[in-house]
């Protein structure tokens, strides 16, 4: 195994997504055999632009007298788009009135069973790119055309490690090393992107605060972050076993992103590593969760269009199926994360499971396009142009943007 200590860097194009919801839009596409003409739930399309799945489906089920979990979904929408998904549930679902702007609610059918994101075949995007400089126009199509044909390395973006720390990594890090205090900690008291100011404010006082349970408990803001300080609170002798029962009171939800982050982050990393690897040319870009390696090359001379890398879960590494070369690269990753190899042969919570699963190393679009280069309306003496493409369920969107916009000639 041979790891490069000199890496080469590259940039980015200029450019801008997101700046505005309408620049960002996505069409979940449903699996056909799950919608039928009759059936015990009803299916709904759910259009929102501003807000994301967790947040609308809250206000839904407020809205509508039914719990969260009663409402099935397929997959996970960007706050910052507009988005088309859908929902289930075994009751007509309602928006509040005051979100009848931003959350547009359609039945479409029935069900046999309530949606989970196995229903998810794959979205559709409409994407603009914004602030273009017109002398780069040419690289911007140069890359068009490669990932066209080639592709883009379909590793889990930024989206994937919202509570990513400098110093802890992820949330999960200190627990598994026995520290879950400070898990706790992080999960509580560290503001993560997109948060309002008075969240954030809250916080910071919390951070502050912590160890003073009492204080704390008042200044909670949900009942979830009330229960935990009164125990807390309580608990004459605080063990790191109290620590870890508190976080098993998190939500589900929340407990398995937690370990599918983990995966994910270490997925990302044996990547990129093993693909350097093969790789007599290419470059790596920074990103907050870590660096992440690009090479056209190592893609169409080693691995075949539908190579598959299993993303490491239980029943653990040693019964997956790595090349030997494979597992020493992703043994040096879990060495270098201070993990053992015995991490993923069971989940720490019994809430949920952290499976091993087959993921495509790399994602072919499907229908790509490029318009014409417009002037941009929000940005004088730049353009902008539109793109649109089709992704299987799980690779997004904003990777392949990377690829395309990649400074570097590869």
């Amino acid at each position: 195994m041979e790891i490069v200590s000199e890496r080469p860097f590259s940039g980015f194009l200029v450019y801008e997504l997101k700046q505005s919801p309408e620049d960002f839009q996505v069409e979940e596409i449903l699996k056909p055999d799950w919608l039928k003409e009759s059936g015990k739930w009803t299916i709904f399309r759910l259009k929102k632009s501003g807000w994301n799945t967790l947040d609308a489906l809250q206000g839904i089920a407020k809205e509508s007298h039914v719990s969260l979990n009663e409402i099935g979904y397929a997959g996970k929408k960007d706050r910052h788009a507009t988005t088309i998904q859908h929902i289930s549930a075994e009751q007509i679902l309602q928006v509040p009135k005051e979100l009848s702007s931003v959350l547009k609610l359609e039945t479409i059918g029935r069900g046999t069973r309530p949606l989970t994101p196995e229903a998810n075949a794959g979205n559709r995007f409409v994407l603009t790119l914004r602030n273009l400089i017109e002398r780069e126009e040419d690289m911007i199509r140069r890359n068009f055309e490669k990932v066209s044909i080639s592709g883009f390395i379909n590793y889990y973006d930024s989206q994937r490690f919202s509570r990513f720390h400098p110093e802890f990594r992820l949330p999960i890090f200190p627990y598994l090393q026995g520290d879950p205090e400070t898990s706790l900690k992080l999960l509580l008291t560290d503001p993560f992107p997109g948060e309002k100011k008075q969240a954030r404010d809250r916080k910071k006082e919390l951070q502050k605060l912590w160890g003073n349970w009492g204080a704390c408990e008042k200044l909670s803001g949900t009942k979830l972050e009330s229960r935990i300080f009164s125990l807390l609170k309580r608990e004459k002798n605080l063990t790191q076993k109290v620590y870890s029962e508190s976080i098993s009171l998190f939500p589900e939800e929340e407990l398995l992103m937690l370990l599918s982050s983990l995966q994910s982050l270490v997925w990302n990393e044996f990547v990129s590593e093993l693909l350097s690897s093969e790789s007599s040319s290419g470059v790596w870009i920074k990103t907050k969760s870590g660096s992440l390696f690009f090479s056209e090359e190592s893609l169409t001379r080693t691995f075949p269009p539908d190579y598959n890398l299993p993303v490491p879960g239980a029943p653990g590494i040693k019964t997956l199926e790595y090349s030997n070369k494979e597992m020493n690269f992703l043994s040096y990753v879990l060495v270098r994360l201070s993990l053992e190899e015995s991490v993923f042969e069971k989940s720490p919570f019994s809430k949920v499971k952290m499976k091993s699963f087959e993921r495509n190393l790399k994602v072919i679009p499907e229908d790509f396009a490029m318009e014409e280069f417009e002037t941009d309306d929000l940005h004088p003496g730049r353009k902008k142009v539109k793109i649109t493409f089709r992704l299987p369920s799980g690779a997004y969107a904003t990777m392949l943007v990377k690829r395309l916009m990649l400074r570097a000639e590869i």
